[in-house]
């Protein structure tokens, strides 16, 4: 999936082109489809001034927010485990009869923290994907 900056609409899949408003991801396109850098004004293989519109550039604060959001759910996991200890150790010592429901919501938490330690990396492609930074795409843009 792709984020388009200008109409801030998702495309599913690896498109050329935004299917809303029909900018291009971070190049420009010829009609022959060849990749050229945003600040191009003729294509570099073929010669031709038909460039696509690029999208605008993703906003410097974006990459930031994103990775502090991909954190949120692990650090709310976490203080979650650690609020279901301290209530654990409280409510063994004044009533061992919770023991159960104990039992249950540490299963349940369990649970979370095995499917929270698989979906990182699912997490960071997608987010790669949405905003559609690589490192070919930086190499391109420092020359």
């Amino acid at each position: 999936m792709r984020l388009c900056n200008q109409c801030h609409r998702l495309t599913a899949g690896e498109p050329l082109f935004c299917i809303h408003c029909g900018r291009t991801y971070d190049l420009k396109l010829c009609s022959s489809r060849h990749p050229n850098p945003r600040n191009a004004e003729v294509c570099g293989q073929c010669g031709s001034r038909d460039l696509s519109t690029p999208q605008p550039r993703s906003p410097f604060w974006l990459a930031p927010v994103a990775s502090v959001l991909s954190l949120l759910p692990g650090v709310v996991l976490w203080l979650l485990t650690v609020i279901f200890f301290f209530g654990l150790l409280q409510g063994l010592i004044s009533d061992p009869q919770l023991q159960s429901q104990f039992l249950g919501v540490g299963l349940m938490l369990g649970l979370l923290w095995f499917v929270y330690l698989q979906l990182p990396s699912f997490l960071r492609n997608l987010i790669k994907k949405i905003f559609g930074t690589s490192k070919k795409d930086d190499h391109r843009h420092d020359h």
